[in-house]
């Protein structure tokens, strides 16, 4: 009789339809870029993907911390390139996986002179 409620319970916890990956599911690493939705492509929506996939923070609880990048810092750094630029970046960042996007600078870069 234990064996049968222990078997009911094993099987209750493991079929895991209470649980979602968000974001992050398919798109977290590997696999052609193409699988994978493209975010928004604007300044905020690339920094709200950012901030989805966990590679930056949506605000940074000390504002004098020189290594702070937050949500607002993300979009003023994006809209402050030029047009060739902040398009290259944008796009960069809607195509890329997670993981692609927590190196730091990944899609930032980019955008550099």
């Amino acid at each position: 009789m234990k064996w049968i409620v222990c078997l009911v319970l094993a099987a209750a916890c493991g079929a895991g339809d209470d649980t979602s990956d968000g974001a992050r599911d398919r798109c977290a690493f590997g696999g052609a870029i193409t699988d994978c939705p493209d975010a928004t492509k604007t300044s905020q929506g690339a920094c709200w993907r950012l901030v989805d996939c966990g590679a930056i923070s949506l605000e940074v609880e000390d504002p004098n911390n020189p290594n702070a990048f937050d949500w607002g810092e993300c979009v003023d750094d994006i809209d402050d390139l030029t047009a060739d630029r902040r398009n290259l970046v944008i796009e960069c960042v809607a195509a890329s996986t997670c993981d692609e996007l927590r190196v730091n600078g990944f899609c930032f870069g980019l955008g550099q002179q």
